[in-house]
């Protein structure tokens, strides 16, 4: 039986008591319909996990004892910073819960000359939804660190700031596929453009910055799907999907 995991944020420790957030309280209770004694897992997106007991069902804060601590591991040995140009709404949200599903590390929102509907100085609140997919996607998929997803930042800040052994830029009319990447070492940094793409120009500063075009398949893919698409390949290559 699969053994509910929630998210808590700051320090847990053996045999503490822990009152819930509102919001797990209500998704707990509520929504899952778990009564007093139920089991469930706490983590809280350091590492290692809890194994815990549901001491009361009061949907406003619900209350757990954390019964012994699992210091697993559950991260990739493939480090993957994705800097995803933003896309509309909920084709962004895909792209940040498949990737954090598929055990992306680090994700920075950028601003290309095609993204919409976001302004740098107005992105607090879009990054607190993000923030909060990231958690649902960890608690789903059993990750115990979460990945960092950065402040939005503009494609020549971003591409400049990223140190990683092998960076890629996903390109349709490139002709170097994954098979033809010297991979190095264990840190990959991808770039994937918002609807209608990275344009010519954007392409090229990517390349100035010494990132290597790159084509994936004879198709072309929507922006929420790209990313998790690659990502899906090299950690089946270099990762621990293989």
């Amino acid at each position: 039986m699969r053994v509910t995991r929630i998210y808590n944020k700051g320090s847990l420790a053996t045999g503490e008591t822990i009152t819930l957030s509102a919001s797990a309280s209500h998704h707990l209770i509520r929504v899952l319909r778990c009564k007093a004694d139920t089991a469930v897992t706490l983590f809280n997106g350091t590492g290692g996990e809890f194994s815990a007991t549901l001491i009361n069902d009061d949907p406003k804060s619900a209350r757990v004892i954390l019964n012994s601590f699992n210091d697993i591991n559950r991260e990739s040995p493939l480090k993957i910073c994705l800097l995803q140009g933003i896309s509309r709404g909920e084709h962004m949200d895909t792209t940040i819960q498949k990737t954090t599903e598929l055990g992306v590390t680090e994700i920075l929102p950028v601003l290309c000359e095609r993204s919409t509907g976001l302004k740098k100085d107005r992105s607090g609140k879009k990054l607190e939804r993000w923030h909060q997919i990231v958690i649902s996607a960890c608690e789903q998929s059993g990750r115990n660190i979460l990945p960092v997803i950065r402040q939005v930042v503009t494609l020549e800040e971003a591409i400049n700031s990223v140190t990683a052994d092998t960076k890629l830029v996903l390109d349709p009319t490139a002709t170097t596929g994954i098979k033809d990447i010297r991979y190095q070492n264990a840190s990959v940094c991808l770039i994937a453009g918002p609807e209608g793409g990275l344009t010519e120009q954007e392409i090229s500063a990517c390349c100035d910055a010494g990132y290597d075009k790159l084509k994936f398949g004879p198709r072309v893919l929507r922006t929420e799907t790209a990313a998790p698409a690659f990502i899906s390949a090299i950690q089946t290559l270099w990762g621990d999907m293989g």
